[in-house]
């Protein structure tokens, strides 16, 4: 019941384009993340050994190196953030305005500009606490805002300059677009900014702070525990650093209640309180805030995904002393409508569990404060003076793990979806013609990052010999049923995603520039698999294989001889397949490389032929060797007179120019009997068989042509 209401609820959400683009500019914000949270630990390490350690061989300055770094990461992480969200938006707004295009950095650098000008009080840059983490929420108003009237401005075609073309530099007319919505935004968000700083005598920032924590402080000292944390985690949800906000309420009250504790255990006397700040940094906020320290175990034990398990896993060691900021914005946590319930639900629930051990007698109260950055375990034992307090911390660790294990299988279950559409979307751009729409890396939508996600990977197996394989699908004469040839068709199994499907492989090669290496590589193993056959007494066969445009290089007939000497084949042996339309023009360069490859001896194939603009030109333009018809067209050839005409044509042509005609996917009798009274010569399709691993194809030729044994 949960997961029908809440996954879709889940997906819905997570696509709203505003959501989508905070949560983007939170990911992106992840390296800088981890290295405030490594500097943060370096400078409040508990361990008094490392401490003596550091200053007996830095000195007393020994803590400047983590402040450095701290300072150019959570200290201007709002101002990275207002930054990272106005160009992401910008991108959204390019995706749905692919004519009226605006710069994403312009958008960044307005949105930047727009939260300087609400820090400001009395013309000083407001105090650098809003600049960090803490001003992190304000940021996220501020960026959308800011950003969304700029792109509303930019919308105007009055408001836009027109420059015409001609200049030097293409981000000169898009600046020039910019320029009045720009100063338009900047503008309003200074007037705003000296208006409230006015009538208020305060920024932006200590409005909204003051105003959260209005029922905190007309709560006062009666504020209960559960209130305080669940207040804290829906405030870091929605990216407020609760800890900070709520810093007058922890140490007024429970910091208090911590040194009470302190003095009565050193009277001999009774502790007077159960909920104090060193409890609730012991016993719930383990990982920090959300226990983080339970999700990330719950997704090293139950994520899906390779990257989920990695971010559990880097997640683990800076949690281990109470650091969760890269679980906060490297999963991220805030504004995830998946994590919103057990990031909630599992500290108040630990609270409660961990309030009836002390009160019941199972567990000693916190006597003694931990420095927060204390390890888990460690603080245990130490704020309560038993190891009943580190076996507390473990039971509620692994009562947390299986309170988020639900949901982060609802998560896996949402990533597969999202993971799923986003390659429909790629093996759709793949497949298409329109050179635009086919490039997998001009989009920067899901399938856009995916496509940049598999490059990287499809880069490391190649240069590591992984993943890439080739299978052979056999082409049976029409005439004899024998087997004459085989295509070499490229294969890659992704360590995470299965068998990605050829025509993204292809595509992302071709926009990388892998195609070049990973062609070469085509060709020369499937060179080996044919030197094997030849070797076995397997001759008389063609093995086809596809080259793409990208390939057709001054180089690339000198690369294929070196190969081929290697193997001691001759060109005959191996027929190169290019798709119509894509190289066969006689304007290009490339048709003169083809040419030289056909003159060298290489039978040259046209592949998809039938459904492209130019057709049958080509066969009068270039030395062709064989026309392989169009999978669509000879599918169709039963029930459609129009496609039985299309190849009786080009049967036809083929013949009166002494050239091999091919139908591809060939799938039942009823297309052979027809094909071949068509006068097709060769079939290949799932009516004889798929494509092959090498054993499996050379097992299939021997059986179907009867030698060798």
């Amino acid at each position: 019941m949960i997961e029908r209401v809440l996954l879709p609820l889940a997906d819905s959400v997570s696509s709203w384009p505003t959501l989508a683009a905070i949560r983007s500019a939170l990911v992106v914000t992840l390296p800088l993340m981890f290295l405030g949270s490594l500097a943060e630990l370096l400078n409040s390490f508990p361990l008094g050994a490392y401490r003596a350690f550091m200053l007996r061989h830095f000195g007393e300055g020994w803590k400047l190196f983590g402040t450095t770094l701290q300072n150019g990461t959570f200290a201007i992480m709002s101002l990275i953030m207002v930054f990272s969200l106005g160009s992401h938006l910008a991108e959204q707004f390019n995706r749905d305005n692919p004519v009226l295009r605006v710069n994403p950095v312009i958008a960044g650098l307005v949105a930047f500009a727009s939260f300087f000008c609400l820090i400001q009080q009395n013309g000083d840059i407001l105090t650098r606490r809003w600049l960090g983490v803490a001003g992190l929420f304000v940021a996220i108003l501020v960026g959308v805002l800011a950003t969304r009237l700029f792109l509303f401005f930019y919308t105007f075609k009055r408001l836009r300059l027109y420059l015409p073309g001609g200049t030097p530099d293409i981000a000169i007319p898009q600046a020039f677009n910019a320029l009045i919505p720009g100063m338009l935004t900047v503008l309003l968000f200074a007037g705003g900014g000296t208006l409230l700083v006015s009538l208020t005598g305060s920024p932006l920032h200590e409005i909204v702070y003051r105003f959260i924590r209005m029922p905190f402080d007309a709560i006062g000292a009666g504020l209960r525990g559960m209130l305080y944390i669940l207040s804290l985690h829906l405030l870091w949800f929605v990216g407020v650093h609760g800890a900070n906000v709520l810093d007058p309420i922890t140490h007024d009250i429970y910091g208090a209640a911590m040194v009470a504790n302190q003095t009565a255990s050193a009277a001999g006397l009774p502790l007077p309180h159960i909920m104090t700040k060193t409890f609730m940094d012991t016993f719930v906020f383990m990982g920090g805030a959300g226990t983080g320290i339970s999700l990330a175990g719950a997704l090293l034990l139950f994520g899906k995904t390779q990257a989920s398990r990695r971010i559990g896993f880097l997640s683990l060691v800076p949690g281990v002393f109470n650091i969760n900021e890269v679980l906060l914005f490297g999963l991220p946590i805030v504004l995830n409508p998946l994590m919103f319930i057990p990031f909630l639900l599992t500290p108040l629930l630990l609270a409660g569990i961990s309030y009836v051990a002390v009160v019941s007698g199972l567990v000693p109260g916190t006597s003694v404060q931990a420095e927060w950055t204390t390890p888990i375990l460690l603080n245990g034992y130490l704020s309560t003076g038993s190891l009943s307090g580190s076996v507390l911390q473990l039971f509620n660790i692994v009562i947390g793990v299986f309170l988020y294990a639900p949901f982060v299988l609802l998560s896996n279950k949402l990533k597969t979806k999202q993971i799923n559409d986003a390659f429909r979307s790629l093996l759709r751009r793949s497949c298409s013609t329109a050179d635009a729409s086919r490039r997998c890396l001009d989009h920067n939508d899901a399938a856009g990052s995916l496509a940049r996600i598999l490059i990287t990977d499809l880069e490391y197996d190649l240069q590591h010999g992984q993943g890439l394989f080739l299978e052979y699908q056999p082409q049976v004469s029409a005439r004899t049923g024998r087997v004459v040839g085989v295509e070499a068709l490229i294969r890659w199994r992704h360590p995470a995603y299965g068998l990605i499907p050829a025509p993204i492989t292809v595509a992302l090669a071709e926009d990388s520039g892998l195609i070049q290496k990973i062609g070469l590589w085509v060709f020369e193993e499937a060179c080996r698999v044919h030197r094997n056959w030849r070797d076995v007494g397997l001759d008389g066969l063609t093995v086809s294989v596809n080259v793409s445009a990208l390939q057709l290089r001054r180089t690339f007939p000198e690369a294929l001889t070196g190969i081929l000497r290697r193997y001691d084949l001759p060109p005959s042996a191996m027929e190169l397949e290019v798709t119509e339309s894509a190289a066969l023009d006689s304007n290009k360069p490339e048709s003169l490389i083809l040419a030289h490859l056909y003159d060298m001896g290489f039978p040259i194939a046209i592949d998809d032929f039938g459904m492209g603009h130019s057709s049958l030109k080509y066969l009068k333009q270039f030395p062709v060797s064989v026309v392989k018809i169009d999978g669509a067209i000879s599918r169709d050839v039963v029930t459609n007179p129009i496609c039985a005409d299309i190849v009786a044509s080009i049967i036809k042509l083929c013949r009166a120019r002494n050239m091999l005609s091919v139908a591809e996917f060939v799938e039942n009798d009823e297309q052979v009997e027809l094909l071949r009274g068509l006068g097709c010569d060769v079939f290949q399709g799932y009516r004889y068989s798929k494509s092959l691993p090498a054993a499996e194809c050379f097992r299939f030729i021997r059986d179907t042509n009867g030698t060798p044994r």
